[in-house]
């Protein structure tokens, strides 16, 4: 993720020249075929002649010449919506998406067309863009690669870490650029869709660098089952009673008992914890089984409008400043959405449609959080969780 002007596009036709000249097989997909034809011609600008063998300027493909190592290729495919089919059937070393905020349907493209290029050569995909808003497949792909989600690594550049843009510019156009446009497309940071209910600033301001030292007295355990890479996971969030996360946890396991086993093993014991128990979920199984056997449990069932009231609070939270959280919390804050059903009359808050993206984290620290106010009135709050 890069700002305008970062050299992205040059970094990556270099790479794709380097890796094609060790007789490897690239593809660079572009949002246009114009855009194709133009870093074509400028690729064959950049390399020196006696090492390409073959060039078709109707197929965008150049040869090269790579000794021992056989022939290495450069194709360049359009990713407009009818043109990017043609990648099918194909297989690569290495992909590479240019400006891919710019290319439709980005879920669709990268898991049904572009990731099983490289599964038999276990080849590497390289996805390059200025960032569009937070609602969007390429945003939740570098929060996975933050997290080091699904084999994902991010990286992120503002237009003025290319040491070749004169900074009096930049102060320039920072001076007369509208704030959200430069802070996306100079700075590089990503700028909140609009239906989030939840205010970036105010994200921000709750966001604790690290987790709070203090003891655990409520954990919010969102349980998933699953272990595919768009599979749902099961998140624990631990907080203190002064409202600060203490705990985080994020995880596929397939099995229950490895679950459960998880859960028991959780520090402080003592500490209340609030599980989705909604009628079959995989957590109702968990849930019975741990409140059957004694432990400080609560089930919360989440239906179309239990989940919203319980949203509402950590909402009033986070603008109250009541409530602490670290990154990968508040990564997931910013790519939720408010939308009102007029015939079911029911407001649901949930990840942004067509991201691919889930909102475990948030329903986790929402249960955490919903709970701990139910019991904060208590004068003798400590004692209650054994503490004392």
């Amino acid at each position: 993720m890069a700002g305008r002007r970062f050299g992205k596009t040059d970094c990556m036709m270099t790479l794709a020249c380097l890796t094609a000249a060790k007789g490897k097989r690239v593809f660079f997909i572009c949002p246009t075929y114009k855009q194709c034809r133009d870093w074509f011609k400028n690729i064959l600008q950049l390399i020196p002649g006696e090492i390409v063998t073959n060039t078709n300027k109707s197929d965008l493909t150049i040869e090269f010449a790579a000794g021992e190592k056989g022939t290495g290729i450069i194709k360049f495919f359009s990713g407009e919506p009818d043109a990017i089919e043609r990648c099918r059937g194909y297989e690569c070393d290495l992909c590479i998406i240019d400006e891919f905020c710019n290319i439709a349907n980005q879920n669709y493209v990268y898991y049904d067309i572009v990731r099983p290029l490289v599964a038999i050569t276990k080849g590497r995909v390289f996805i390059i863009s200025t960032p569009k808003s937070t609602a969007n497949f390429f945003y939740q792909a570098y929060l996975k690669g933050k997290q080091g989600i699904d084999g994902f690594e991010s990286f992120k550049f503002s237009s003025l870490d290319n040491p070749f843009f004169p900074k009096e510019e930049y102060e320039q156009i920072r001076a007369t650029t509208p704030s959200i446009s430069f802070q996306q497309e100079y700075e590089c940071n990503p700028q909140a869709n609009a239906s989030n209910p939840f205010k970036e600033v105010d994200i921000n301001n709750c966001t604790m660098p690290r987790l709070s030292d203090e003891p655990t007295v409520c954990y919010g355990i969102d349980i998933a089952k699953g272990n595919s890479e768009d599979s749902d996971q099961t998140c624990i969030v631990g907080l203190s009673a002064t409202g600060k996360q203490t705990y985080f946890s994020r995880f596929r396991l397939n099995e229950y008992e490895a679950q459960y086993q998880k859960i028991l093993t959780l520090p402080y014991p003592k500490a209340l914890k609030v599980i989705d128990s909604s009628s079959f979920s995989a957590g109702s199984v968990i849930y019975q089984r741990i409140r059957n056997e004694g432990h400080n449990v609560i089930g919360f069932e989440f239906t179309s409008k239990s989940k919203a009231p319980l949203y509402y609070k950590l909402i009033n939270a986070i603008e109250k400043h009541e409530i602490g959280f670290i990154e990968p919390v508040a990564d997931e804050l910013k790519i939720m959405e408010l939308t009102y059903s007029d015939k079911s009359n029911v407001v649901k808050i949930a990840a942004q449609s067509g991201t691919g993206m889930h909102d475990d984290a948030v329903a986790a620290i929402a249960m955490a959080w919903g709970y701990l106010q139910r019991s904060a009135p208590n004068t003798n709050f400590m004692n209650t969780f054994g503490f004392a």
